[in-house]
């Protein structure tokens, strides 16, 4: 019996070496809350997420600015070649059948303007066609348009490019702003993991605390009892918390490794690294005044910028039903030079006029009430909007005050939990040392005790109210209190 204890004792002790030396061979890491969420920001793949948006609304951005410059294209037909029969009508009415050989081929240079006033559209273009014939002897025929200048402009009609330079550089600005909210969301969601990860932690050292005191104490109680000193009701008791302990530590071991998961994938950890996250010392105190914080919010936040876009959307909805409604036209005028000739060293000589002009139009007449209907439709979805507006506007200005008192309420709390904290583990200490000496029973111990873990939990609880809260505040008003200045990140276009 005594060989066999020895050979389990040494396998247990084998194992208990081999696992402290392999912890002590993974990489380990101390953080504080500040170095979570740096590290969060730079590596977290929520922060690689939120940058990649703000770099695809820049090239949306860059693409509507280059809708408002000229645009140079080269275009034309590669030489085709084509042979055919077809049929002639004579003078006298009788069809003859011909055929035909040819190729043609053609290159076009161009320069388009848009003009965003307007909405009307000016380009410059120049161009050269050969149209070869084989019929015996091969025949070149060459065409010029050395200049031609067109200019198309609709009238009475839905100008999306002047709507677009109103609604594009407000989607930049509101991206901009939501990449900044997006960082401070994932601040936000750092400190919520970072003091899940903490308070469960926490919750193991209780747990492992509660076990190795409640075994001792179990300890006591079983000679107490074998001298009669005690009754079995309490050695029961005493027995039982013992079991609930070791069941707490079985049960806080699981969810500290699920919050550790947790914070390592959040913050891009390896899973190999170690962790030890190190609680903040104290809640800095920040006197932060409701309506200069809801100004900052209405003047920061991405939200405002949105109720404009939506006004506008808005607006610009309404204001295409109406065009597409009514009368409409478009004028197309051109003007150049073109020349045709059978040797190309004289295509360009003595270039004849070439003029175009155009008026085509549309007016609505009957269909049924259509376009009475999408006018209607577009005007009360204008005034549904501004009515949505209104109410979002007052629901986030009530967010913004209610954040703000709450907040202001946040630090005394801490200061209350700490202080409980100190008093409850000073109790149980007192408790522990009377209850050695036989002069309370274990109840009166027991209840210390729960009112100690209890009390070390709120603590870790009020700090995690004023983290979240503080961060909260920052990301409704992109502002940083601490530092008394607008947190903005700068984008070069």
């Amino acid at each position: 019996m005594n060989k066999s204890f020895l050979v389990y004792l040494t396998l247990i002790l084998s194992v208990l070496f081999y696992t402290e030396s392999q912890a002590q061979d993974q990489p380990q890491r101390s953080l504080t809350l500040e170095e979570s969420i740096e590290i969060a920001k730079e590596s977290s793949p929520l922060a690689r997420a939120a940058n990649f948006e703000l770099i695809s609304a820049k090239w949306r951005y860059r693409s509507f600015r280059a809708d408002l410059l000229p645009s140079l294209n080269l275009g034309g037909d590669a030489p085709n070649y084509n042979k055919s029969i077809f049929s002639n009508v004579q003078d006298d009415g009788t069809v003859t059948f011909s055929s035909r050989t040819q190729s043609e081929a053609s290159v076009d240079l161009s320069i388009e303007q848009s003009i965003m006033p307007t909405g009307g559209n000016l380009s410059l273009s120049s161009g050269i066609t050969r149209l070869g014939i084989f019929e015996g002897e091969n025949t070149y025929l060459w065409q010029s348009t050395p200049l031609v200048a067109t200019y198309r402009q609709p009238l009475f009609q839905f100008n999306s490019l002047k709507w677009r330079h109103r609604t594009e550089p407000l989607r930049y600005q509101i991206a901009q702003k939501q990449y900044v909210e997006d960082m401070e969301d994932l601040a936000f969601s750092t400190t919520q993991s970072f003091f899940d990860f903490l308070l469960a932690k926490i919750n193991v050292e209780v747990a492992e605390f509660n076990v190795t005191v409640n075994d001792s104490i179990y300890n006591i109680s079983q000679g107490r009892y074998q001298v009669g000193s005690i009754a079995e009701n309490d050695l029961l008791q005493s027995e039982l918390q013992l079991r609930n302990a070791e069941t707490s530590l079985t049960t806080a071991t699981l969810n500290f490794q699920r919050a550790e998961e947790n914070f390592k994938a959040l913050l891009g950890i390896p899973d190999d690294v170690v962790i030890e996250v190190i609680a903040p010392e104290e809640a800095p105190e920040l006197n932060i005044d409701v309506d200069k914080a809801l100004e900052l919010a209405q003047e920061n936040n991405s939200t405002s910028l949105e109720f404009q876009l939506s006004e506008i959307q808005a607006n610009q909805a309404y204001d295409q039903a109406k065009k597409a409604a009514g009368f409409s036209a478009t004028i197309q005028a051109s003007y150049g030079l073109n020349q045709t000739s059978e040797d190309f060293d004289r295509l360009y000589e003595d270039p004849q006029n070439r003029q175009f002009f155009s008026v085509g139009f549309q007016i609505p007449i009957f269909n049924w009430g259509k376009n009475t209907a999408e006018i209607q439709a577009a005007r009360n979805q204008q005034a549904a909007t501004a009515n949505t507006i209104t109410y979002q506007k007052l629901q986030f200005d009530l967010n913004v005050r209610s954040t703000v008192r709450e907040f202001s309420q946040l630090q005394s709390q801490v200061e209350l939990a700490q202080k409980s904290d100190e008093i409850a583990e000073r109790r149980y200490d007192v408790a522990k040392n009377r209850y050695l000496i036989g002069k309370i029973d274990v109840t009166n111990l027991f209840i210390a005790q729960n009112e100690k873990d209890s009390a070390r939990r709120s603590y870790i609880q009020a700090l995690r109210n004023y983290w979240t809260g503080y961060y909260n505040l920052r990301r409704l008003t992109l502002y940083d209190f601490e530092t008394g200045s607008p947190i903005v990140i700068e984008q070069e276009i």
